[in-house]
């Protein structure tokens, strides 16, 4: 099975979803999805919703520090 690309994330969308991450705790990806169904989130978030969406978060993960 081909798995999709998506745009790379630029250094605001990757501190906005740690931000999102951090306050929501850890099931933030499950938080950050029913927020993206309600299209209730502002600037990179939202941005991110229309850009990557759902599929992509399923797979996604923070790259481990220092790499």
């Amino acid at each position: 099975m081909k798995r999709e690309t998506y745009p790379t994330l630029t250094p605001e969308e990757m501190q906005a979803l740690k931000s999102y991450a951090a306050y929501a705790g850890r099931t933030w990806k499950d938080e950050l999805r029913r927020a993206w169904m309600s299209a209730s989130l502002p600037g990179h978030l939202h941005k991110l919703r229309n850009s990557h969406g759902p599929s992509w978060l399923n797979q996604f993960q923070f790259p481990k520090e220092g790499n």
